[in-house]
Order: structure tokens, then C-alpha cells, then sequence
């Protein structure tokens, strides 16, 4: 959920539903994204539950993807339909690779995550979903890497603490850092191509976490996040 400045002493809070259906028309389980304005006070918490059911009056948008709320509307029930669809819903969506294993849905966030062995050490992963299957550039891209799973490992570790090093002679920082310092948290593969690589920063920016991004290109960038 997002929000928004809204003048007037409001905010706009963005949420959306999963699944959604207007009067007795059927289920639609295309994500419909809504916007609701609120007082702007401090003691004003809007939210709403996973797989809660709500009534409302909106006001779509021309191709029904988004829309506004007017009004709520106050309802016994959930309609069978619809919860019927919220219960499937809530069964875990799995695919199995052979070089990831299981790798398990996430709608919300549009993520396949799942664990995997990488260079000897057990990591997350997480790889961007086109519906419930796996983003067809993701995978190749995937698959790419883990080819050079050695090769790719060391550099991007050697990346890493030359990243580190600059970093801290730039903030004046005479700590003396190795890659056994850094545990690798996991990879993210996305759909522009990019691999993420998270690492634990040792303590040295709070619990931040260190970035090493390996582009289409295989150039690699260096970030602190969090």
C-alpha cells in the first residue's frame, strides 16, 4: 500500500484487489489498483487485510484497471464465487526447476523466491513472474548465469570489495575489509536483465545491504541499500 500527498488536509492511499467483480458479472482476477483519499492525520490508519472482503462504490477508469473510491459499502457476506477465488487464492502456487527446485509464487510482488546453492553456500532467489510462469528472459537469463556460476561469483565478490574499499577511503575509513567479511544474502533476476546480488554489509553501515547489479551487459555497479 501506498500514499500520497493530497491537498485539502487528505492523502490518496493506493491498494488494489486481486480478485474483484462488479454486481453479479463474473470474477475477474485481473489486479484492479484503487485510490482512496484520507485524513492526513497521524491517528488515521487505513488498511486492509490479505484476502479480506470489501464492498465499495468506484469510479473506473476507461479500461477498468483502475479506479477511485467514492463510497463503502456495509455487506453481510463474501459471495461464494469470489470466495471461492480468494480459497485458490491462498494455495501456494510451485513450480519446479531442475537446476532451482521448488520455487513458490508470491502474486503480490509478482516473484517466483526459493533457495538455492550457489558456489557451496545456500542463498535466496528470486526471479520476476509473467503471471505463474517464470518471465521467458528471466529464465534464459538465468540459466546463462549459472552456466558461469564460478566465473561470475568471484568477480562479482572481487567487485564487491573494491566497491567497499572506495566507499570507505571516500568517508575516511582506514577498516581493513575481505570478502569472508560479506555473506551473500541472495540474487534477484529481473526482467531488464539485471542480476542483483544482496550481500550483509559486516556491521559497516548499520545493517544496510550491499548491491553488486551485473547488467545485460555483464558491466557490474555497486549500491548501498536500506
Amino acid at each position: 500500500m501506498a500514499a500520497r500527498v493530497f491537498g485539502g488536509g487528505y492523502r490518496v492511499h493506493l491498494f488494489s484487489f486481486a480478485a474483484w467483480k462488479i454486481g453479479d458479472q463474473e470474477v475477474r482476477t485481473k489486479e484492479l489498483v484503487l485510490s482512496r483519499a484520507i485524513p492526513n492525520s497521524d491517528d488515521f490508519n487505513y488498511q486492509l487485510e490479505k484476502y479480506s472482503y470489501h464492498r465499495i462504490n468506484v469510479l473506473f477508469s476507461e479500461e477498468s484497471t483502475r479506479a477511485i473510491v467514492l463510497s463503502g459499502i456495509e455487506t453481510a457476506q463474501c459471495p461464494p464465487d469470489l470466495s471461492e477465488t480468494a480459497d485458490a487464492m491462498r494455495v501456494p502456487f510451485v513450480i519446479s526447476l531442475p537446476r532451482f527446485g521448488n520455487l513458490i509464487l508470491d502474486r503480490s510482488i509478482d516473484l517466483f523466491s526459493g533457495r538455492i546453492d550457489w558456489n557451496g553456500s545456500e542463498i535466496d532467489i528470486s526471479l520476476t513472474a509473467a503471471e505463474e510462469c517464470i518471465n521467458p528472459e528471466v529464465l534464459r537469463r538465468s540459466e546463462q548465469v549459472m552456466q558461469s556460476e564460478s566465473e561470475i561469483g568471484q568477480r562479482v565478490s572481487e567487485f564487491l570489495i573494491e566497491s567497499v574499499l572506495t566507499s570507505m577511503a571516500e568517508s575516511g575509513s582506514a577498516l581493513e575489509v575481505d570478502k569472508s567479511m560479506f555473506d551473500l544474502q541472495g540474487l534477484h533476476f529481473s526482467e531488464s536483465g539485471y542480476v542483483e546480488f544482496w550481500y550483509d554489509d559486516a556491521g559497516l553501515w548499520g545493517g544496510h545491504s550491499l548491491v553488486v547489479k551485473l547488467g545485460p551487459d555483464n558491466g557490474l555497479d555497486f549500491s548501498i541499500e536500506g
